[in-house]
């Protein structure tokens, strides 16, 4: 191949290496491309096995299709890459994910027997009033279509449904749905349901709907939601920035290189440069799990706005109700003083694979003799382990599948069980600060988490770099200027003159 025409030292020069390096690597017959189909179909398997009642022999389909999800996984992890995804990671992550959430809906929950789903349903002709409108009576409520006409209608639990084509809709909804806020098994960081929703669905009479209405106004939240997206985008295009004059970032992590002007000056103090790496990768890892979560609402949410009647048509989920969006992540700061780390990780974080880290927890604990599992604390300490422990599969399969020198082990893993260490850690040590006034209760909590994150956000920090996650280049906005070869350059001369 020819020799890039960029300086040695350049981020363009390594974009084009990389690139390089991974179109040898499949020319050469070492690994396989990531097709799309490999993605595709181990989450389209599940929808054909969960459509099959149990009557009709889902208790051998379903085996059947998970040890077929699990083959095709283990394919794509050993032997196929990509250079999409953050280098590659997201090959290997969603495999992995792939065949936990696969397992939760097949095998360690019953779907059938415990999920239903909050559906729209129109009231009856016979409580129409005079003018056509129902009347309503407590749990119904009033809907206007963009056809001018009035649809008087409740919500109710769907439970598995019986016809092919309602069961079809659910089923997709369901295996789609992560956080489940429209699902009996609703994870609890969510919170609870509005009143008016709860009184739908109890149908309790004459309520009085105190619902938030930054819930129930859709308009409002889409608005919340796109000022969201456009700050993520903002901010990860900044990063990016950053991150491409440091060279740890962009896979040089040993020797550890100085950071750049005007960080150098952090230098002589290590512990510092390291807050200072620390805060860019969890900043760009925020901003990037916000900007790509904010497209559903703005998705879903957006054109049921704009075309009702075709959303109608989709689906029974009132899909233009704004608690449905709930927001990605909770919030910090409180959550931090409140709660500390097992806060920071149960309540802040994004939650998206919640319910399936605890579904496989659960249903391993499952196997315990009933005088052990009966414990609590023998209970929270492997629930927190396995959730732990999944997540650093999930994430160090990501690491293992890109075609650098990560460490998957020592890195992402490593970093996700250090966690559950810190949660069962502030189990221990925590009473000892509970009759401390709130004020230093507080500050006890927020040292503690910011502490522990600090100390070993290192591992996963480094298996990024390692991996060139951030050689990734996912937004064409003030970067695609400044990306040209010597403009940078300059800009950073100039200010550090």
């Amino acid at each position: 191949m020819a020799a890039s025409p960029h300086p040695p030292d350049s981020y363009r020069h390594l974009v084009d290496e990389n690139r390089a390096r991974f179109e040898s690597f499949i020319q050469n017959g070492e690994k396989k491309p990531v097709l799309l189909w490999n993605l595709l179909i181990p989450l389209l398997l599940p929808v054909i096995a969960l459509l099959v009642p149990h009557e009709k022999g889902a208790r051998y389909v379903r085996p059947l299709v998970m040890a077929c999800i699990i083959g095709l996984s283990v394919d794509t992890l050993c032997h196929r890459r990509m250079l999409l995804g953050g280098n590659g990671y997201m090959g290997g992550l969603i495999p992995a994910w792939g065949c936990i959430w696969s397992a939760t809906l097949l095998i360690f929950r019953n779907v059938e027997r415990d999920f239903q789903r909050i559906e729209r349903r129109s009231l009856p002709p016979a409580k129409a009033g005079p003018n056509g409108d129902a009347a309503l009576n407590g749990y119904a409520r009033k809907t206007r279509c963009q056809d001018t006409t009035l649809r008087s209608e409740t919500l109710v639990w769907q439970p598995y449904p019986q016809t092919l084509t309602h069961r079809l809709n659910w089923v997709l909804g369901l295996v789609a749905n992560m956080r489940g806020p429209e699902w009996n098994w609703r994870i609890s960081s969510l919170g609870a349901l509005p009143p008016s929703v709860q009184s739908q669905l109890n149908h309790r009479h004459n309520f009085k709907d105190n619902a938030d209405p930054e819930l129930n106004d859709m308009r409002f939240r889409l608005r919340a939601v796109f000022s969201t997206w456009l700050k993520s985008y903002l901010i990860l295009d900044l990063i990016k920035l950053l991150m491409i004059r440091d060279q740890y970032f962009m896979g040089a992590v040993y020797p550890t290189p100085d950071p750049p002007f005007p960080f150098h000056r952090l230098t002589p103090y290590p512990a510092l440069v390291h807050v200072y790496r620390c805060l860019i990768t969890g900043t760009g890892v925020l901003a990037a799990l916000q900007y790509v979560c904010c497209f559903n609402p703005l998705l879903f949410g957006g054109l049921s706005l704009a075309f009702p009647n075709a959303a109608r048509t989709l689906t029974s989920v009132p899909l233009s109700a704004g608690w449905l969006y709930p927001p990605t992540f909770g919030p910090f700061l409180t959550t931090i003083l409140d709660d500390s780390l097992a806060g920071c990780w149960s309540q802040w974080w994004h939650q998206l694979f919640r319910f399936g880290f605890t579904s496989t927890a659960h249903w391993l604990l499952g196997f315990l003799p009933s005088r052990l599992a009966n414990i609590r604390t023998i209970r929270r300490f492997l629930t927190v382990l396995i959730a732990f422990g999944l997540s650093g599969f999930v994430h160090a399969s990501g690491s293992y599948v890109q075609y650098r020198d990560t460490i998957p082990a020592t890195g992402a893993f490593c970093f996700f069980i250090l966690q559950a260490v810190g949660v069962l850690i502030q189990e221990i040590i925590s009473p000892s600060w509970s009759r401390l006034p709130k004020p230093m209760r507080r500050v006890c909590n927020a040292v503690f988490a910011l502490g522990w994150l600090l100390l070993t956000g290192g591992f996963i920090m480094e298996d990024f770099s390692r991996g060139g996650l951030w050689l990734t280049e996912p937004l064409p906005a003030i970067s695609s200027y400044l990306y040209q070869e010597g403009t940078l350059q300059d800009i950073w001369t100039f200010l550090d003159q």
